[in-house]
Formats: structure tokens, C-alpha cells, sequence
């Protein structure tokens, strides 16, 4: 097994490695360049964009020559080159482009290269197990390059898409450095299926290794992913290697990362001091006495009066990481093939013990093989060797801990030997951090996949066999240090001694130590297995292609699809089967109408035989109204698509209905969702779903327009769509409330709708001859209607939650904090317990003489608006680029200030009535008059979080292509630097990291890229 310290080892031989091939390739480039080819030919051109904007810097290789050069100011280039040859031309900004020479010419003097955003009609787009041209599309996709992605500072795909495409959502998940995950949904529904080159995936991607993202968001892109598509899609491609000779690139990153966010809680004295007004409030008598209070302030008795601070304590400054890839791409027009290689490393933030480590090492090749004309053979294989070590209380119990803990909870040690431990706080953050259980995983994934187009043409003309297979297999070994069974129960051990201080009051008013519970610490080095993980999952698709223009007039594509996924695993009761058979017809009519149907059978396993014949159906439409006669003459205008789509699509079941073993511990046969057991030893759930159960589905209707204008500087689009989810699959536990025993029979009986709109928009512009800039604005404004489900319907209609937006905030109207007894005997009654001086006075909605629950009513609403803004600008030789996104129109309730018992108190509550009215009075019970959504509690839930910063210095082009060295750039960037809100007691992204999740984290860090 390896360890950490054996991997680091593994990484700094693979750097060696990679540096010394780096070194190698520059002196056998430059070896090359002094050879003398014969039968050499001059061509030259002028490179350009889509806007006419002759562009400078662009670096152009010819593949078999090898020759290189630069554009100059004008955008003209002169090259040596074979008679059959191809030249491979970038530049930051802009997407490869390959152009081939023959019999020693070019085919054109003006060569236009692909802006990072900008539209171009006929190009393909793989969507829906296949590919449509975007101008034949009846549904809305949008796409971006993965060079694009790589200025943001992170190793995560999923996090640098955040505020980049419109309606597509990124929220942080777990943010501790070693188990970092974000989450994507599409318009407000469940997290999307990924696919990776075709295959439904969870792997972890770098930027550095996608090709590009397209994200369908709807049934005109999505559908024929059947019920995994439902959500939306994001297509994930992974970088393939071109047709012109070898290309190499390496890229180092180190950074720091220290928290974006962390509470302000009290001292121990100031505790003390407001826990004593809470319990006086209470009515009862405070338990700190002023001496407490001194010691906790001169450190007298730090055993008895502790005063800890947790994030000083125990959270670092920073933490580092490092990320190292490596790419190696080339071939030629029979053979093409690419190799990523990353390393990548972490490190927690907790400063106290070994910390949290994380190593990763990385592994995708793809190849691409021609056979002649009769097709094309992909095939990919890669993976993941991981390997993690942290203390066994996870990143976000520890930090849910400090949070909860107040600062005199209990000492950290005792004495130099002994560690405390208490009833009432049972977890010593410090022997669980530093001399606690450890864990290390050794977490093994692994891919491959191989697709297989056939050329039927001579077959049936325009036909082509499209097969794919895929694998999928995830191993986690998981060891513990420090478990044991004695008397039959598994318990912990710790390194260190530990027990419960007790304190005796002496007559001279000191207090002697005496200890109970006494642990002793335990022999160590003992590792024991704790948890195993096995996953796998195969991906079959096999698609009938059909593309034939029958004239320029009538066009079709069509696509006959069965895709198989099964999925095992030891987190699941039984496996997953997803199987689809689906047929697509795409037909374009006089180059600027097209029609589009589709049908799919979806079965849903799980129901009776007669659901899963079900069959869904979508339905689209687009118009080119850009080559219309009223609007082809338009210089402003260059793409003008109206496109809409309508279908009704299954939607996936998560509850368990068919019979099936179970291989779990326990007792007892559990019957149903919710669970009537029954027979010892049992473990057969012996049900199936009722015959009444209908298939859940979701109705889908999506119309909008992609635009591009001003000779391509302009592009964008805008979308309606609205989203029916019903005949969902619930048990409805309220309207069965009377049933006796815990058995609750199943319905279709959630019914609910989405709308609204998203849009995006990119504008990209040059001011004079060195200054080029792109901005991009996207937003997404939504709504959520509940028509159906089994919350409690009320007499009072705006009390309820069916028949009314789920985005309404329902509580009572705050009409300030009672001051006195006089003011709560003239109030009108407020039922929710006894009210006293320093609780919350509440109107009287409903005008009957009582504030009850039927006064409850709307108060706000939840943001319906989320929204991205993107800047890249280019000078010269720097760049620069800027990435944020928010939300706009919005409340939320403000929790964090409900405290009750013991639990820890933020500085913010040293305000608490009776010192001013921002507050109600402090308790220690759960008071149900003040503890409650009401506008007292309602805070604006606007911000913008700025992602990301980068800027970056390539050397000048002239310089580095005598050197044979494509490119040589230095960056710096920063992750996370601020968030503008209204709140300074929360990172408004995400309300509870920070509190009872680790927090997110800000990064800074430096890097360089050479490419050859």
C-alpha cells in the first residue's frame, strides 16, 4: 500500500521526468529547424476573425515541414511548407483551427479563425448521443471551449463553469480541500447527468484536459438521453489530438487557500455574561458567578474556566496545494492521439495533528484511428490513483463543532497528560483533530471506452453504424487507525489519556481537580479496515446515422438509438437499469425551416408491465430568419434562429419497489417507503408497486432565439421554458395522517411547473491595434408553482402552499419587540406561549383578535433571479479575466440566531434587546413566539461572489519561436476574494458553510504554461 510520503515521491520522479522530456524536445526542435528540407513551397495569407479584425501574434505550424512562424501587425504570414502539408494555427482567444495544404497552395488568402463564444451555424454539436448542425438545433444549447475554463483557478471542471452559461447553476457541495465536490443543475431541477465523450460519468475532470462543455438544457438538445436527460445534460468532451504533427504542453500551479468566511462567536466571558441574561430571562438564576467571569478573562483557572478561541486554536492561516499537468498530443490523418497527466495535491487548513492530505494522480488517453474510408475507431482509457488521510471526524463535523461549542465548553487538556472529555460536550476537538482515529483511503477509478462509425454509405447512402462502449469502476479502501472490540463493542482509541475533570469547592474558595471516566491512552499503530467501496457501471449506445441532402432544398438527419446503462454498487439495495430506445428525425426544408420529431421508450423498471410501454414524444421547430428575403440583406445581422420544442419525457423512480435480498444487518423485513417491519432474521422487502402507479413524467416546453450581429461581435440568445413535473411518485404522509401503523401506500401525487426565462449575451470588441476585450452577461429569471402534493391545504388560501408559488417566504408581519408588560396586556393575544418584555409583536393578519398560525401569510420571496457576468481583455502580451456571479430579488429567513441550550453565541447577539431592538431577548428555551419565520427575521438575499481573478503575461511570440517554444506564460490569479451582500454574518453563496459545513475557500495562487 502506498503511502502519502511514497506518492510524493512518485510525483517529484514523474516532474523530473517531465522536465527532463521538455528540456529534450526543445534541443531536438531546435536540431530540426537547422536541417534542411528539400521541396519546400512558400504560402501566405492573412489571418482574420469572423468581424474582418486582422489578427497579430497568431502562431501557425506546418505539420510535416515543421516550420513555425507569427503573424504580424496586419495579420499576414509567409511559410515553407510541403506540397501536401497542414498548417495548425492558434491564439489565445480563439479555437484551433487545422488548414490543409495541397499540391503546395492554399485553398484561400484569408484564413478566419473562431472567437471563444461567437456562433458558427454549420458547425456540429454532440448532443443527444449524436451530432446536428447548431443552425438545425430546435432546442437550446450552449457551449464553451475548455481553454476558455483554464483561467480559472481551481482542478475542477463543475466549479469553473460557475456564472458562464445561462441557466446553468453551480453551487459549492463539500468544500474541504480533500473531498471537494460542486454541484451543476440545469433551470432549478435536479443535478444533471454528466456525459464524458458519451458515457454517463462522475469523473472528476480538470479544465486542462476538456475539449470543450455543451450543456442541453431542454428536449430540443436533450431528450434522447431518455430519463437521465430529463434535468438536462452537460456533454463533456475531452481534448483529441489533430492531424499535424506532435505538440506538447506543461502547466504548473501552486497556490494558498485560507477561508473565504468564518463566524464571530463570543469569549468565554462574554458568554457567560449573555447566558446569564438568558436564563434570567427564563426566570431562572444565572450559574456564572463573577469570579467565573474574572478567570475567564485573566486565564486564572484554565481547567475550570477555559476561554477558547477555535478557529485560532485549531485553523491555520493557509493552506497550499499544487497542480501539475502535462499534455501530449499529435499524429496524422490516419492516427491522432492525446495524454493528459496531472498530479495534484492538498492540504487542510486545520493546523493542529497531521492535518488533512490529499494526493491525486490523473490518466486520460484517447486515440483516434482511421480506417481508410470505411470509418473511424475511438478509443479512451485513463483514470485516478488517490489517496487521502484526515482525521476520522470529517471537515464538516469538526467545523459544526466549533461553531456549536461555546468558548468555556470544556478545556482542551487538563494537565501536560490528560485530555477532557464531558457528558455534555462529547467531542474534544483537539485529541479528535491531533490524537484521534485517522482514516486513509486509497480510492482507485478507471474508464474505457471504445466507439466504433462505420461508413454504410455504399450500404444505403448517407447511413453510418454508430456503436459505443463504455466501463466505469470505482474502488475505495478505506483503513482506520485505532478501532477495537471489547465486550462485543467496537470502540475508539485515542493516543492520548483522557477524562472528566471534577471540581471541588475548598473552603479557602479555590477548587481541587479530581478526574472519573479516566481512558487511558491506547497502544497505537493499530490499523484495522473500516469501509470498503465497490462501484461499477457499463454504457452501451448503438445509433443508426442517417444524413442525406436529397437537393439543397431537403435535407434529413436521423438517428435510430438503444442505449443500455447498468449500474452496481455498494451504496445501492439493487441495481440500476437504464434502457432506451429512441428514434429522431431531423428534416430541413429550403435551407431555412426545420421540423423534428422525436419518440423514446423509457422503461421504468420498477412499475407493472403495461408503464413500461410507455412512450414519450418531443416535438421541434426552427426558422432561419436570417436568409428570408426581408432580413438577408441586413448588414447588421449575421444569425437569426427561432427555434421551439414541446415533449413529455419519464422521469427516473429513486424508491425500491420490485422484491429483492437485502445483505444488511438487522433484525427484521422492511415493508414499503416508510417502513412497517416485521419477522426476526428477515431480510426480504416482499412488495412490488401497485398496477395503479402511473409513470412520473415531466412536460416540457421551450421556445427562443439565437442571434449573432455586427459581423459576429454580438451573440447570444433568450429562452421561455416551462417545466411540468407530474404524476410524481410520493407517499403522501399528510394526506394519510389517520391511517394507523406506519405504513403509507404510494401515489402519483406531486404535481408542480417552472417557468421563466434565461438569456446570455457576449459582446467582443478591439480598441485600436492591441487592445481586444470580450464581456458576457447571462441571467435566469424562474419560478416554481406547486399544484400538487401532500402538504396540508388550509381553509385560508394564502396560507397554503398548493396553488401557489413555492418561492413565497410564509410567516407573520413583525411589527417590533415589546417593551414592557403594559404593551403585552393592550396587544392583541399572540398564542404561541407565554410572551414577555424583549419577545416580537406581531400583527394581526386575518383581523380576528388573535395572532395564530392563521395569520401566517407572505412575507417575501426567495431570489427567482440568478445572473453571470465574464470580462476577458487581451493587451499586447497580458491578459486578463474576470468571472462572478449572484442572485437579485430576494429573501431569506435569518436562523442563525435562533439559539437555545448551550449552544455557542455570535458577537452579533451581544445586541439582543434589551442593549437595542435588532434582536429579540436572549433564552435558553426554544421559544416559539420569537423562533418562527416572521419579517423580523427577514433578510435581503442579494450578492455577487466574485469568482474568480486572473492575469498573465505570455513572452513575445518573435522571441519564443526562434526557441521552437509555442508559448511561455506566467499567471497569477485569485479565487473567492470577496462577496458584496447585505450580510457580514454569512457568505451569501452558500448561507451554512462556515457554521455547521467547512467553509468555502479563498485561493491565491501562481503558475506557468509551456507549450511546444
Amino acid at each position: 500500500m502506498l503511502t502519502i510520503n511514497d506518492f510524493t515521491m512518485i510525483k517529484t520522479k514523474i516532474l523530473y521526468i517531465v522536465l527532463a522530456g521538455v528540456f529534450s524536445m526543445i534541443s531536438l526542435k531546435v536540431k530540426a529547424q537547422e536541417e534542411e528540407i528539400d521541396n519546400l513551397n512558400k504560402v501566405s495569407a492573412t489571418i482574420t476573425n469572423k468581424s474582418g479584425d486582422q489578427l497579430s501574434d497568431v502562431y501557425i505550424k506546418a505539420s510535416k515541414s515543421r516550420n513555425t512562424t507569427i503573424t504580424d501587425k496586419s495579420g499576414f504570414f509567409s511559410l515553407s511548407v510541403q506540397d501536401e502539408d497542414i498548417l495548425i494555427i492558434s491564439r489565445l482567444g480563439y479555437e484551433n483551427k487545422l488548414v490543409y495544404i495541397t499540391e503546395g497552395a492554399l485553398e484561400n488568402e484569408t484564413i478566419v479563425l473562431k472567437q471563444w463564444g461567437v456562433i458558427k451555424p454549420e458547425e456540429a454539436i454532440n448532443i443527444s448521443l449524436g451530432s446536428l448542425p447548431f443552425e438545425r438545433i430546435t432546442g437550446s444549447v450552449e457551449r464553451i471551449t475548455g481553454e476558455e475554463l483554464n483561467d480559472f483557478p481551481t482542478a475542477f471542471t463543475q466549479e469553473a463553469l460557475a456564472g458562464r452559461l445561462s441557466g446553468l447553476k453551480s453551487t459549492y457541495d463539500n468544500a474541504s480541500p480533500v473531498s471537494e465536490s460542486f454541484r451543476n443543475s440545469i433551470r432549478n431541477q435536479e443535478d444533471i447527468q454528466i456525459y464524458v465523450d458519451g458515457i454517463p460519468s462522475s469523473l472528476v475532470l480538470t479544465p486542462a484536459e476538456v475539449d470543450d462543455v455543451v450543456i442541453a438544457k431542454d428536449y430540443g438538445s436533450s431528450f434522447m438521453y431518455g430519463t437521465l436527460g430529463a434535468s438536462g445534460a452537460m456533454l463533456v468532451n475531452t481534448k483529441k489530438g489533430l492531424p499535424g504533427g506532435r505538440s506538447f504542453r506543461f502547466r504548473s500551479r501552486t497556490g494558498v487557500r485560507t477561508s473565504a468566511f468564518l463566524p464571530n462567536t463570543m469569549n468565554a466571558q462574554e458568554y457567560a455574561r449573555n447566558y446569564n441574561i438568558a436564563l434570567s430571562n427564563d426566570g431562572f438564576s444565572p450559574i456564572y458567578t463573577q469570579n467565573d467571569i474574572s478567570d475567564y478573562t485573566t486565564g486564572a483557572n484554565p481547567v475550570r474556566n477555559p476561554n477558547n478561541n477555535y478557529y485560532e486554536d485549531l485553523i491555520g492561516g493557509f493552506s497550499t496545494y499544487k497542480h501539475i499537468t502535462g499534455d501530449f498530443s499529435g499524429g496524422n490523418e490516419g492516427v491522432q492521439y492525446f495524454s493528459h497527466l496531472g498530479v495534484y495535491s492538498t492540504d487542510g487548513i486545520e493546523k493542529v495533528g497531521d492535518g488533512r492530505k490529499l494526493s491525486r494522480f490523473r490518466l486520460n488517453n484517447n486515440v483516434r484511428i482511421k480506417l481508410g474510408d470505411a470509418g473511424i475507431v475511438n478509443v479512451g482509457i485513463g483514470g485516478s490513483f488517490n489517496t487521502t488521510k484526515e482525521p476520522r471526524l470529517n471537515a464538516n463535523e469538526a467545523f459544526a463543532t466549533m461553531y456549536s461549542y461555546p468558548a468555556n465548553a470544556l478545556p482542551y487538556k487538563i494537565n501536560d497528560s490528560i485530555y477532557a472529555i464531558t457528558p455534555e460536550y462529547g467531542t474534544n476537538l483537539l485529541t479528535d483533530l491531533a490524537h484521534g482515529p485517522i482514516i486513509e483511503d486509497t480510492r482507485r477509478d478507471a474508464f474505457a471506452r471504445i466507439g466504433l462509425d462505420l461508413n454504410l454509405d455504399e450500404l444505403i447512402k448517407g447511413l453510418t453504424f454508430k456503436g459505443l462502449i463504455g466501463t466505469y469502476t470505482l474502488n475505495v479502501l478505506s483503513k482506520q487507525l485505532q478501532t477495537r472490540t471489547a465486550n462485543g463493542n467496537t470502540e475508539l482509541l485515542y493516543l492520548v489519556d483522557r477524562a472528566e475533570p471534577v471540581f471541588t469547592l475548598n473552603n479557602d474558595g479555590t477548587y481541587t481537580t479530581t478526574f472519573r471516566k479516566f481512558k487511558a491512552r491506547e497502544p497505537d499503530n493499530i490499523w484495522e479496515r473500516y469501509r470498503d467501496q465497490v462501484d461499477r457501471s457499463q454504457f452501451i449506445n448503438v445509433n443508426l446515422h442517417y444524413n442525406r441532402d436529397f437537393n439543397k432544398n431537403h435535407k434529413v438527419i436521423a438517428d435510430l438509438i438503444f442505449t443500455n446503462q447498468k449500474v452496481t454498487g455498494s451504496g445501492l439495495d439493487q441495481n440500476l437499469i437504464f434502457r432506451n430506445l429512441g428514434l429522431r428525425v431531423n428534416y430541413l426544408i429550403n435551407q431555412k425551416y426545420v421540423l423534428e420529431g422525436k419518440l423514446m421508450n423509457t422503461p421504468i423498471r420498477q412499475l407493472s408491465k403495461d408503464e413500461r410501454k410507455t412512450i414519450n414524444y418531443d416535438a421541434g421547430i426552427a426558422w432561419l430568419l436570417h436568409k428570408e428575403n426581408f432580413l438577408n440583406g441586413s448588414s447588421w445581422l449575421n444569425f437569426l434562429k427561432l427555434r421551439a420544442n414541446f415533449g413529455v419525457q419519464s422521469r427516473p423512480v429513486t424508491q425500491f419497489f420490485i422484491s429483492e435480498n437485502l445483505y444488511v444487518d438487522g433484525p427484521g423485513a422492511t415493508f414499503g417507503i416508510v417502513g412497517a417491519s416485521g419477522g426476526v432474521g428477515g431480510q426480504v422487502r416482499a412488495f412490488t408497486a401497485p398496477d395503479e402507479l402511473l409513470t412520473p413524467k415531466q412536460e416540457y416546453l421551450s421556445a427562443g432565439l439565437d442571434f449573432q450581429m455586427f459581423k459576429s461581435k454580438i451573440n447570444g440568445q433568450i429562452n421561455y421554458f416551462n417545466i411540468r413535473n407530474y404524476d410524481q411518485i410520493i407517499a403522501p404522509e399528510n394526506l394519510y395522517a389517520l391511517i394507523p401503523g406506519q405504513y403509507v401506500p404510494l401515489d402519483n401525487y406531486g404535481d408542480s411547473k417552472f417557468r421563466g426565462i434565461d438569456a446570455s449575451i457576449s459582446y467582443n470588441g478591439k480598441i485600436g491595434e492591441n487592445l481586444s476585450f470580450r464581456i458576457g452577461v447571462n441571467a435566469m429569471y424562474g419560478d416554481n408553482h406547486i399544484t400538487a402534493s401532500d402538504n396540508v391545504n388550509y381553509p385560508e388560501q394564502y396560507r397554503n402552499i398548493n396553488g401557489n408559488s413555492e418561492s413565497r417566504i410564509l410567516g407573520l408581519k413583525a411589527e417590533g419587540i415589546f417593551q414592557n408588560e403594559a404593551e403585552i396586556a393592550n396587544a392583541v393575544p399572540q398564542l404561541f406561549g407565554e410572551v414577555k418584555p424583549g419577545d416580537i409583536k406581531y400583527k394581526d393578519f386575518n383581523n380576528d383578535g388573535v395572532v395564530d398560525e392563521k395569520d401566517i401569510h407572505e412575507i417575501g420571496n426567495a431570489p427567482r433571479m440568478s445572473y453571470g457576468i465574464n470580462y476577458m481583455m487581451q493587451y499586447k502580451s497580458w491578459s486578463l479575466s474576470i468571472h462572478g456571479d449572484g442572485v437579485l430579488g430576494g429573501s431569506y429567513i435569518e436562523e442563525l440566531h435562533w439559539n437555545t441550550g448551550t449552544n455557542d453565541y455570535t458577537t452579533t447577539l451581544a445586541k439582543s434587546w434589551p442593549v437595542s431592538n435588532s434582536l429579540p431577548r436572549l433564552t435558553t428555551l426554544n421559544n416559539e413566539n420569537n423562533y418562527r419565520n416572521s419579517s423580523f427575521w427577514l433578510e435581503n438575499a442579494d450578492y455577487f461572489n466574485l469568482r474568480s481573478i486572473m492575469i498573465a503575461y505570455t513572452l513575445p511570440k518573435a522571441l519564443l519561436n526562434n526557441l521552437g517554444v509555442k508559448e511561455f506564460t506566467f499567471s497569477g490569479s485569485v479565487k473567492n476574494p470577496f462577496v458584496i451582500s447585505y450580510s457580514k454574518d454569512r457568505f451569501m453563496p452558500s448561507k451554512e458553510h462556515g457554521y455547521t459545513l467547512h467553509p468555502v475557500l479563498k485561493a491565491f495562487e501562481l503558475g506557468i504554461q509551456v507549450s511546444f
